[in-house]
């Protein structure tokens, strides 16, 4: 309160009135202005930092300080301008341009985050409403301006009476301004409403500054028709907000205020929603608007005038209307929150939010959380969104005339409101708390014009400025006139509030106790309190009311008190013989000196007894008696003359000497004598200042501050003569020539002065060289080089050339340093000083003038970024330098490319090394090398500066932390740098793994470690580069490649990162005794055991040596390694009599142990003793004959020994090759019949419903997909109710939870049930499986918590509870459209092709074994003699009859041929569509008259025995070529029809019994049928565990090798990650990264563990396994035995368990030994890839599972499955009412009441209802 505050006094700490002058509103004194006249004034703008405040008017802009002083001004107009003209301006382009005002329209502060301005935007109408930046210190200065913008730079209305708003707000440290701008007729159109505005241009953005390219903008379909009148945009929270004016084009067309809001960071104007205002009574354009404070809540106070009719042409009447931001908030949320989940309508069907400004958007039904995890919208949320419901509010102020500004102050929750209106003047209005306000002053502030809208609060919030169209004022805030029962109180600092009397025109406060006041800081005399002046809560005015310490004064200065007592700018005085400072006036024991401010006297510090200086020398030498002197005044008032003692100060210890008074009378003046002392001091330090002062009795005498005395030790510091004598002569320091010679005070030499100094002596000279040219500066060192620089001014010359001393660096008698002059020639000689022209002293050493020579430099080229080690080769190159320095030290060397410095960092007599600095273009420059003033540039040769490399790739990308792999590296431009590297920088493991364990949340990053490697064979266009060594498990930080100053980062390049994989195991030979040798035969290979080998490391590159020789590689996989070593044993390399086996893989070396050959040498032997032992072994090897014939008896399909077994496979698959390859060609000439089909009908996929139901309820017939509620009418609608009540019921999550959990806890819920139980809560949950994902999510949380409690890895093993088949269904439901779109052409294929392969050969159709299989144990072992037969087939085509030829075996079975008939005459078409081979009769025609009924079994079926054999197209003498028909079996001939499950078909492995004989086809079954069931699998185990002959391994190879393609392409799809997973994977993938995290499981195979469980298993396996779930086929035993095989080596392939093969493994995990490593990695990378993606898919997931709720609900049968779920709950229903009523949330919630009404409506249950 400006009018009171300069009036405040500053007392002393009393209690004392303080008075505050009130000026009565009658006597207020008139406002301060700045009249502006000839502009007229459009936009204020205050600057809170600094006070000042800017002016925007037509064609100018003002600068003025807080008092409205001008301080800077500058123009901005008018311009040669058109409206209809695109700038640049050009009169003959635009003839219509003519001069033309420049109104202000927008004038903002461009602020970054913590306060610093960076300038002054202003925008005007001119040029399209183009900005500029100005100094805020200047505003005559232009920052930034653009002189050719483009359009997207136009900013502001190009009409003056258009309105324009704007706010500047900061995102992610990029300041952007929001623009709101109205529609102008003139000018480009489609200039949006509202746009987002770059205030800078960014580097990864090409728009320049003001832009709205590439941001956010408010589309509109018609802009005349949205023609918005903005009036205010501001800044609240993290919202933006634009309050305007526009006809409602949605509903009545009448005009009305809104409010916009849109997120500050939304860059796309997702987030865009806006709500009418209505404030009552009619009120309904706004005029203007500021965000303020009401009842201490954030509030919108909008000044509102009634329109004329419906027109946006205001009225005289206005009112004030206050909208609570909250409820603000709460209506724009709502709006939002019906458009995205309610299309918009509320729960009567009526329309609250629609879609604005005719975009093509429209308000959806999204899930209901949408708004939640989309607060700022999306791409797939609609919007620009509106409310059709108004914010209301009634008027707390109405006026006549218009009301044009607003503002207010808030203090404690009371408000004062200052209105502007259209006739100039100021209102001041108190708003109640009820919302009502009072008008309490008037200020007149211009009578001739409005006031305008910018009106302002300064940051004391007492003082606001008034724009109006010609001034500009500053008023004072006036306080409300008090009635009697009001009153003021006075508030000092934290103190309780104390009545204020007000009297007339004062307000009196009575100040408070000095024991109540805070203390004064420490070293302060005096303390700052606010004081403000309250009424009721609302401070009114305050102030800082200071409160000072006389006592402080005198304390803060101990050596003069009284001085400073009395010069205080306080009122204290002294009281002398108290020793007390006071802002008494009296003193207890007389003697008071006045402060120097006061009349009285004594007064002022001349007053105050004291020393102020001495008489005697205040140069003291120590170590003589010496007696002191001080002059002292105003001493009369101490009586007592004996008592006075002089007092120094020396190195903190108090010296005291007696002192004794002889007072002068003529001049009154007093000096003591104080007693003689030798003074000393300890300190090597020539001098020391100590202060003295005088003591009477205990009472310290002031003494001036600069008394001191000056103690001296002449002989510190002066170490030779002449810097003795460049002493001063007052402190009469001599050189004393006694024994040992040195500086002492002249009264104590005896053996007399030297008058001359010795000779100069020189003890060192550097450097020794120099240039001819000079130029270096030389460093002397030694004693008595001169007393004083004259001395040796011109005295120094160095090998008889004079060099030219620097006075500032001359340091008396010790050094000097000269600047070396040039010399004619080659010259050496000492360095000589002659001090005065006289004394000359030589230097030992010799300084040597040189001519350095430069001969070549290495390379002669790099790249433009410089970096480059440059070596220049010369001679002498250390000229001017020591022989032996830090690269820091070289000094007045330089080596320049050019122009282009090259920093020296090593020198030498003849080398130098520096590094180029970066280039701008590209050339040869010359090298110059400056020694001081010399430059010599090398002849002859030039630098070359070239472009810098590129990297166009780089392979592989991964490394064992062991490092050494060889990267191939490939771009232009390599050879340009010389010492291209491979860098990688981490953070070790110990270092990370420590900060991790932290608990603080300041993270300190240890410093990272780096990593280089050198690249080699560097050419153009190609080097090889080995991968850096780094310690195990670090953390990578960052690999890329050191080319000099280019460093290209290596995921640039392939758009991955480089990855370091862990070391590899490689285990010894012999691993039962180390250092044992292990024996090997020539001929075989060396397999080596190990783990993780095929990481980061391929065959090619492995080295393995035995001994001197190489080892060739053979084979390499994850977990072994086959070399193939010499036929020789080689020679060892070491000591060692036996070679050793050594494996090198990059940089890592394995000793892996000895190796010994077997060797047929035979040592010479007696010939008795040979035949002796030919005789022996004859013997022995009949022995071992006979031995190996019964091992072969017996072990006749063993396997052989596991090292040789992978190459056996690899020998067999190659033998087999051709046979593969014609196979191969047959299947694919076949398979081209599909490739038409992929993505047409041609593909028989399910529909929906009974993929569904097939995955569902597996094995189930009348599955619920497919039943009907069989319910009696009369029930059928209370039991629907009851229903649809439990589907509520179900939709509560703690009731599902609880349903689940208490089932689950029943013994005799089977785990069938379970199954069950999840299947049909997929069915009644399918419809909102965003619910179903969040419970299942839920329960997964507490089933992984029972796991971590036992055993993790044991998790999703099997589908033991309900959310285990939750999960599998889920999966079912997600993968869906994938499988369809993805996953199915490929398996489709894969089971079109095994059908084709098996079917080509032999298949028992009793046991079901085939001659083409994967499957050992369904391998057809015997050799059955067949051939194929074509059969012309009659088809009949509507009238038409028609041959198709049709490919069968002459072994099929009559059902077989059937069957293989209908595979082609209905091949593509849905299984499920074509007849029954049961219901069709195969007959054989032969002529016109020979027809023959075939069939499996009729009366001249053979039977031998017991056995009765199939008949067959063999047994029929079928011959090739004959003709036959498929006709329907008569009714008489149907016998019992077989039922297979729906697309499986069951050969008939028990052999139907008939008449007691057994049936069979190729090969009759074991003959032992009484085998238990119990011991058939045991039986077939070691039917396995037998070896297979090779004849049976080729046939199963040659069916793997025909296959592989189409497995591959299977896995792949499955797979691959070129494409995205699916969105679910991440989503489930991420969740279950995230369970891991949160319990604290680092083990990463467990994770791989859940994944594969979840996932693989879980999903892909049994898709595999069953492709009758996904199409319309059937599967036969023959197919699904080779499918099994598949299925399990894509289990092996998810396993982390290493895949291993030996003596008892299963032929069918042979067969794909050798791919098994190679799906592993492709699953491996599949985690990876997607752990490593960028998470966040929750949203995307929602939006999936939103959609796939619409698409497929219908398909649910959810009543069924809500009547089977309803059947469970009454099987259970007391212990599921029980476990809901002991829940406390259960209880408030009433699910247990809920659910008794359920069973009363379902099933008339009687309860406690």
């Amino acid at each position: 309160m400006p009018a009171a505050a300069p009036l405040l006094l500053l007392l002393a700490i009393l209690w004392w009135p303080l008075v505050y002058p009130l000026v009565p509103s009658n006597l207020q004194s008139p406002p301060t202005f700045i009249s502006l006249n000839g502009s007229r004034l459009n936009h204020l703008l205050l600057d809170s930092h600094s006070g000042h405040v800017y002016v925007g008017a037509v064609n100018v802009l003002y600068h003025l300080s807080p008092e409205l002083q001008l301080l800077s001004w500058g123009k901005t107009g008018p311009k040669l301008d058109s409206p209809d003209c695109l700038p640049p301006i050009d009169p003959t382009d635009c003839t219509q341009a003519e001069t033309t005002d420049n109104t202000n329209k927008l004038l903002l502060l461009e602020e970054v985050k913590g306060g610093n301005l960076l300038s002054l935007i202003v925008c005007g109408t001119v040029l399209q409403g183009i900005c500029e930046k100005r100094s805020l210190e200047n505003v005559s200065q232009v920052l930034y301006k653009t002189d050719n913008p483009v359009d997207t730079q136009y900013v502001a209305a190009n009409d003056p009476r258009v309105s324009t708003v704007g706010v500047v707000v900061e995102q992610k440290g990029v300041l952007l301004m929001l623009v709101g701008r109205g529609y102008t007729s003139k000018g480009p159109g489609g200039i949006p409403p509202i746009t987002m505005r770059r205030l800078a241009a960014v580097p990864q953005h090409s728009a320049p500054a003001f832009s709205h390219e590439e941001l956010g903008k408010l589309v509109v379909g018609s802009y005349s028709e949205y023609n918005n009148h903005f009036v205010k945009a501001f800044h609240h929270n993290n919202y933006v907000y634009f309050v305007f004016s526009r006809r409602d084009v949605w509903g009545k067309r009448e005009y009305r205020t809104y409010v916009s809001r849109l997120c500050a960071g939304d860059p796309n104007f997702y987030s865009y929603v806006e709500v009418p205002l209505s404030c009552g009574g009619g009120y309904n354009l706004a005029q203007a608007a500021v965000l303020g404070t009401h009842l201490d809540q954030p509030a919108l106070f909008v000044a509102m005038a009634m329109g004329q009719a419906s027109t946006p042409t205001p009225t005289d009447r206005s009112a004030l209307c206050v909208y609570m931001v909250q409820n603000l908030d709460k209506a724009l949320h709502g709006a939002q929150l019906l458009c995205y989940t309610q299309e918009g309508k509320d729960r009567y069907n009526k329309e609250k939010a629609y879609i604005e400004y005719e975009v093509s958007s429209s308000c959806l039904k999204l899930p209901q959380d949408s708004l939640t995890e989309y607060p700022c919208g999306g791409e797939h949320t609609p919007s620009p969104i509106a409310s059709a419901i108004a914010l209301e509010a009634t008027p707390a102020f109405t006026w006549t005339p218009s009301i044009t500004a607003v503002t207010t102050a808030t203090e404690v929750s009371h408000t004062i409101v200052l209105l502007g209106d259209k006739s100039g003047k100021l209102h001041k209005v108190f708003l109640h708390a009820n919302g009502t306000g009072t008008k309490y002053d008037t200020v007149e502030v211009d009578s001739e014009s409005p006031i305008n809208a910018d009106l302002l609060l300064d940051s004391s919030k007492q003082n606001v400025y008034v724009l109006t169209e010609r001034k500009v004022s500053f008023t004072v805030l006036q306080l409300p006139v008090l009635s009697k029962d009001e009153s003021l109180s006075c508030a000092f600092g934290s103190l309780a509030a104390q009545p204020a009397v007000v009297m007339e025109n004062r307000i009196t406060c009575q100040s408070p106790a000095p024991e109540q006041l805070p203390p004064s800081p420490p070293g302060n005399d005096h303390v700052s309190v606010r004081l403000a002046l309250k009424f009721g809560d609302v401070t009114i005015s305050h102030t800082n009311i200071t409160f000072y310490d006389c006592k402080a004064v005198g304390r803060l200065n101990a050596t003069s008190p009284c001085m400073a007592c009395v010069s205080s700018m306080w009122p204290c005085h002294w009281c002398v013989k108290d020793e007390l400072c006071t802002h008494d006036k009296n003193c207890p024991r007389q003697h008071v000196i006045y402060n120097s401010r006061e009349q009285s006297t004594p007064r002022g510090p001349d007053s105050c007894p004291c020393v102020w200086a001495l008489q005697s020398s205040s140069l003291v030498p120590v170590g003589f008696d010496t007696k002191l002197s001080l002059q002292g005044k105003n001493l009369d008032i101490f009586e007592d003359e004996e008592d006075y003692e002089c007092v120094l100060v020396i190195e903190g210890q108090e010296l005291r000497l007696r002192a004794t008074l002889d007072r002068s009378k003529e001049t009154g003046t007093h000096v003591f004598k104080c007693a003689a002392h030798q003074f000393r001091y300890s300190g090597k330090q020539f001098e020391y200042s100590a202060p003295v002062y005088l003591q009477w009795g205990t009472q310290r005498i002031d003494s001036a501050p600069h008394l001191r005395l000056q103690l001296y030790n002449c002989s510190v510091g002066q170490s030779d003569c002449s810097q003795c004598r460049a002493v001063a002569a007052n402190y009469g320091c001599v050189w004393c020539a006694d024994e040992t010679p040195g500086c002492v005070y002249n009264q104590s030499c005896t053996g007399g002065t030297m008058d001359t100094c010795p000779p100069p002596l020189i003890t060192e000279v550097e450097p020794l060289t120099g240039p001819l040219e000079g130029g270096i500066l030389l460093t002397i060192q030694g004693s008595n080089l001169g007393q004083s620089f004259q001395d040796i001014q011109a005295g120094v010359t160095v090998g008889g050339v004079s060099c030219r001393p620097l006075p500032e660096a001359y340091r008396i008698s010790t050094s000097i340093v000269c600047e070396l002059q040039a010399s004619a020639n080659v010259t050496a000689g000492p360095v000589i000083i002659t001090v005065r022209g006289s004394e000359k002293g030589e230097s030992q050493q010799t300084f040597s003038y040189q001519n350095p020579q430069l001969r070549t430099i290495v390379p002669v080229k790099g790249p433009l970024a410089g970096g480059t080690t440059l070596t220049v080769y010369g001679s002498q190159l250390l000229t001017g330098q020591r022989t032996e320095q830090r690269s820091d030290q070289i000094t007045g060397l330089q080596v320049f490319l050019g122009s282009k410095p090259c920093r020296i960092y090593e020198v030498s007599d003849t080398r130098l090394i520096c590094r180029t600095s970066h280039s701008n273009q590209t050339g040869k420059v010359p090298v110059k090398v400056v020694f001081g003033k010399a430059e010599r540039i090398l002849d002859g040769v030039l630098f070359s500066y070239m472009e810098d490399p590129v990297i166009n790739d780089a392979s592989p990308t991964e490394s064992f932390y062991g490092g050494g792999r060889v990267i191939n590296v490939t771009g232009q431009n390599l050879n340009v740098v010389q010492h291209p590297k491979m860098s990688v920088s981490y953070e070790p493991r110990e270092s990370f793994e420590v900060r991790r364990r932290r608990s603080t949340h300041v993270s300190v990053r240890s410093p990272l470690v780096m990593s280089q490697s050198l690249c080699a064979n560097v050419t153009s266009e190609q080097m090889i580069c080995k991968s850096p060594k780094v310690p195990s498990k670090s953390r990578i930080v960052r690999v890329w490649f050191e080319m000099d100053n280019v460093h290209i980062d290596f995921h640039t390049i392939k758009n991955k990162p480089f990855t370091y994989h862990p070391n590899p195991d490689l285990f010894q030979l012999n691993s039962e005794s180390h250092g044992t040798a292990i024996r090997f035969k020539p001929g075989g290979v060396l397999a080596v055991e190990g783990k993780g080998l095929t990481l980061a490391m391929s065959r090619e590159e492995v080295l393995a040596r035995l001994g001197k020789e190489e080892c060739d590689v053979k084979t390499l996989d994850n977990t072994h390694l086959y070399c193939e070593p010499p036929e020789e044993q080689p020679l060892a390399l070491d000591d060692d009599d036996l070679p050793r086996l050594t494996v090198l893989m990059g940089n890592l070396e394995f000793d892996l142990g000895l190796v010994q050959y077997d060797s047929d040498l035979h040592s010479p032997v007696p010939l008795a003793a040979q035949i002796g032992l030919a005789a022996g072994a004859a013997v022995v090897v009949l022995i071992v004959l006979v031995i190996i014939l019964m091992y072969r008896r017996k072990s006749k399909q063993a396997l052989r020994d596991y090292k040789k077994v992978l190459v056996q496979l690899e020998t067999l698959e190659i033998n087999v090759g051709d046979q593969c390859r014609k196979e191969f060609t047959d299947l694919m000439t076949e398979m081209m019949d599909l490739s038409s089909d992929v993505g047409g009908p041609g593909i028989p996929f399910l529909d929906y419903r009974t993929y569904a139901e097939r995955v569902f309820f597996p094995g189930q017939k009348g599955a619920p997909l497919s039943q009907n509620l069989d319910l009696p009418d009369f029930r059928r609608q209370t039991v629907e109710q009851g229903l649809g009540q439990l589907n509520n019921l179900l939709n509560n999550r703690l009731f599902l939870i609880r349903f689940i959990h208490t089932l689950e806890a029943q013994q005799n819920f089977s785990q069938r049930d379970r199954g069950y139980v999840a299947s049909l809560l997929t069915m009644a949950l399918h419809d909102k499986l965003e619910y179903f994902t969040d419970v299942m999510k839920t329960l997964l949380g507490d089933l992984v918590q029972q796991y971590v409690a036992k055993n993790p890895k044991l998790m999703l093993r099997r589908t033991e509870t309900v959310v285990e088949k939750m999960l599998t269904n889920w999966m079912s439901i997600c993968l869906y459209s994938f499988l369809k779109e993805v996953a199915g052409e490929p398996l489709y294929k894969l089971y079109r092709a095994i059908k084709y392969q098996v079917d080509k050969g032999p298949v028992d159709a009793v046991t079901g074994k085939a001659k083409r299989t994967l499957n050992d144990s369904h391998l057809l072992r015997e050799d059955i003699d067949y051939c194929s037969v074509t059969l012309t087939v009659l088809v009949k085509s509507g009238v038409e009859v028609q041959p198709c030829p049709v490919k069968v075996l002459d072994t099929d079975t009559i059902t077989q041929v059937k069957d293989k008939i209908l595979d082609q005459i209905y091949k593509g078409a849905p299984f499920s569509q074509r007849p029954a081979a049961d219901s069709l009769d195969l007959e054989w025609r032969s002529g016109q008259a020979g027809h023959l009924t075939l069939s499996d079994d009729d009366v001249t079926a053979i039977v031998q025995g017991r056995w009765k054999r199939i008949n067959t197209l063999q047994h029929y003498k079928v011959p090739d070529g004959a003709t036959v028909a498929l006709i329907p079996r008569s009714q008489s001939s149907l016998g019992v029809n077989q039922v297979y499950q729906t697309g499986e078909k069951t050969p008939m492995l028990e052999g139907e019994e008939e008449e007691g004989l057994r049936l069979w086809h190729l090969v009759k079954p074991s003959e032992d049928p009484e085998i238990p069931k119990h011991r058939k699998s045991s039986m077939r185990e070691r039917e396995r565990a037998k070896a297979i002959p090779e004849i049976y391994l080729t046939r199963l190879l040659s069916m793997k090798g025909t296959l592989q393609k189409f497995v591959d392409d299977v896995f792949v799809a499955i797979l691959s990650t070129k494409r995205p997973p699916p969105i679910a994977v991440r989503f489930f993938f991420d969740f279950l990264d995230d369970m891991a995290e949160k319990h604290g499981i680092d083990d990463p195979e467990t994770v791989h563990i859940w994944k594969t469980n979840s996932l693989p298993l879980r999903f892909w396996v049994n898709i595999l396994k069953n492709p009758q779930f996904v199409f319309d086929v059937q599967v036969t035993d023959s197919v699904d035995a080779v499918l099994s095989v598949i299925a399990q080596t894509f289990i092996d392939s998810c396993t982390t368990s290493e895949h291993k093969v030996g003596r008892d493994s299963p032929v069918n995990k042979l067969l794909y030994a050798r791919e098994i490593p190679r799906y592993k990695q492709l699953v491996e990378r599949y985690y990876s890839d997607i752990h490593n993606a960028v998470s966040g898919c929750y949203q995307e997931m929602n939006s999936t599972l939103t959609e796939l709720s619409g698409s497929f609900a219908s398909e649910m049968n959810s009543l069924v499955a809500l009547h089977e779920l309803y059947k469970y709950i009454n099987k259970y229903y007391d212990q599921i009412i029980m476990s809901l009523e002991e829940d406390a949330a259960g209880q408030k919630m009433q699910l247990a009441y809920r659910l008794q009404q359920v069973a009363a409506l379902v099933e008339n249950k009687v309860t406690d209802l």
